[in-house]
């Protein structure tokens, strides 16, 4: 072996040795979750099975060409046995996962109404019954995008536009309640509002794939915003009268880029991104802080945002006990009219993205585009990870409402095409953790768990491409096509990634494990020519430094223990 060769592997040595002291420094709390998320349409397959009725995705990954179909998706219908077990054995607490209204809930012609399937309702009493069985807490989301079929085609206007859609919305999430009230304490009304009215409503790139109106998004959000309302006082009543457990929870689940100001120094730019994270975000947050909208959302948008009545806005202000958030990338804002910015007013969306009026293509210097596919492209274009993004969106969220409890409902990183070679995944979660730790030990903000997304490569909106799991699934050729019904019992594999064993170690232990890049900072030293005698010198007197470095964190380590023998460490919280 060449001398040269020694010197990555004492130098790896020491960092061994260092590596160890820096991870105790950065642990959570014992009570702190971690989990995973996920939703029903995602990957629960079995679209026509136990008296499941179709949904507005069904519908228009069928109607909208080059889109794939989750008729089997993971086939987590079938496999929430041994995947659930396999999140207990990697040490997870929680997981997130929705319920489908066209599962557990049919069209009834005569009655006009949503009736109960028996069915249904039993598969996800069996699988939160599991979850206990895996010691995993369940969290609950009611909405997930997948609304019925019939109430898209049997109210006028269609769905989520027609404001009769707030009663159908009320009797799910009173079934819900009333079902599965005394399993769980975890519960969200919403999941991403901002992202299924944006692009199902405006750009019209998800289902119901409707656009060019200045007024949907509106009308859909304040919809919403209603349901939820209703549906929180609903189960507020339910727990008074013990019908839902005492310690049970409610909240929406809000999303957001985190808006920076692409110039710090322009006003304008300043106020542009504190614009866009209004319109992002406050358009959601604010009337359950406040009972009403931005605003700035007033002053922009007049006549064409809905008003609530005193009484609606009365039920709103306070509509959540704890406040959840889902993040994954950050922007750099200018208004879409300044010198400096590539998008011009004209070709934004038009409605709440021509309102808004930004332009939020540019990412933060230092920030971390999304792994590329197969073919070289980006797995998700929008993807730009910064991870003191998430840091600055925590605490601005948590400014509006310092007494309550913050839970991270999604975070994740876009890519991985493959089972391996994830170093992406593993870059992101390491640094985004940081910040997470950073908003507990340094904000002193009451982060109380963290969920990610996700832990299986799933279903992604019109598409299997873009991949998140922790665990790489094996999907089919055929996966995504409308003739899909079933999959093989050797099909659809779950194999884990370098990521999973990170947050597995993380979820058993509450500390950020110390990622270990000495293989490849640390790679072996090619030289060309022989080894003079200087070279070798150099290498004996670096060696002997590595030595005594070595020996001096050992004594210090040892010393330390020492100090601390009559009182265990504790977790920084």
């Amino acid at each position: 072996m060449s001398m040269l060769r020694l010197l990555p592997c004492a130098l790896a040595a020491v960092t061994i040795l260092l590596a160890p002291a820096a991870a105790e420094e950065r642990c959570f709390h014992k009570d702190f979750m971690f989990g995973s998320a996920t939703a029903s349409y995602q990957v629960e397959g079995a679209y026509t099975e136990g008296g499941r009725t179709p949904s507005i995705w069904d519908d228009f990954c069928r109607e909208k060409p080059g889109l794939a179909c989750a008729n089997v998706a993971d086939d987590f219908y079938h496999r929430y046995p041994s995947d659930l077990k396999m999140m207990a054995d990697d040490g997870l607490q929680s997981f997130r996962f929705s319920i489908s209204w066209s599962r557990v809930m049919t069209w009834n012609p005569a009655k006009r109404r949503m009736v109960l399937n028996p069915t249904g309702i039993a598969f996800y009493h069996d699988l939160i019954d599991d979850m206990a069985k895996n010691n995993l807490k369940p969290i609950l989301t009611i909405y997930h995008w997948d609304l019925p079929s019939a109430l898209q085609t049997e109210l006028s206007p269609a769905g989520w536009l027609s404001s009769d859609i707030i009663g159908h919305y009320v009797d799910f999430a009173t079934l819900v309640f009333q079902e599965f009230g005394q399993k769980l304490d975890y519960w969200t009304t919403f999941n991403e509002p901002y992202s299924f009215v944006t692009q199902g409503y405006g750009t019209g790139v998800h289902a119901p794939g409707f656009t060019g109106s200045d007024t949907n998004t509106y009308v859909v959000t304040h919809n919403l915003l209603r349901a939820h309302a209703l549906a929180v006082q609903k189960f507020r009543d339910f727990r008074k009268n013990g019908i839902v457990r005492p310690t049970a929870r409610i909240g929406i689940v809000l999303v957001a880029h985190m808006m920076f100001p692409l110039d710090p120094s322009n006003p304008k730019d300043v106020a542009a991104a504190e614009r866009a994270l209004q319109f992002d975000y406050g358009w959601f947050l604010q009337p359950i802080v406040s009972g009403d909208y931005p605003a700035v959302m007033r002053e922009v948008v007049g006549d064409r945002l809905p008003r609530f009545t005193a009484q609606e806005s009365e039920t709103l202000k306070g509509s959540y006990d704890l406040f959840m958030i889902n993040h994954y990338a950050s922007k750099s804002v200018t208004d879409c009219d300044s010198p400096t910015s590539k998008r011009d007013c004209d070709q934004l969306t038009l409605g709440w993205e021509k309102d808004k009026g930004v332009d939020d293509t540019r990412a933060p210097e230092g920030s971390r585009s999304s792994s590329k596919d197969r073919n070289g492209n980006r797995n998700c274009a929008w993807f730009t990870a910064y991870p003191p993004g998430y840091l600055a969106l925590i605490k601005w969220v948590a400014a509006h409402d310092p007494s309550a409890d913050v839970l991270l409902t999604e975070n994740g990183w876009c890519g991985n095409a493959e089972a391996d070679g994830a170093e992406d995944q593993m870059w992101y979660y390491t640094n985004y953790m940081e910040q997470v730790y950073k908003a507990v030990t340094e904000e002193k903000i009451k982060v109380i768990g963290y969920t990610a997304w996700s832990y299986l490569d799933n279903y992604e909106w019109g598409s299997f491409e873009p991949r998140f799991g922790l665990y790489y699934v094996n999907f089919t050729s055929q996966t995504g096509s409308t003739n899909y019904v079933s999959a093989k019992p050797s099909e659809l594999e779950r194999i884990p990634r370098p990521a999973a064993k990170w947050f597995s170690t993380l979820a058993k232990t509450k500390c950020i494990p110390a990622t270990s890049e000495v293989a490849a900072v640390f790679a072996p030293i090619e030289i060309s020519g022989s080894e003079d005698l200087s070279t070798w010198s150099i290498v004996v007197i670096v060696i002997a430094a590595v030595v005594v470095v070595g020996a001096a964190v050992v004594a210090i380590r040892a010393y330390n223990n020492r100090r601390e023998s009559s009182s265990e460490r504790r977790p920084l919280l």
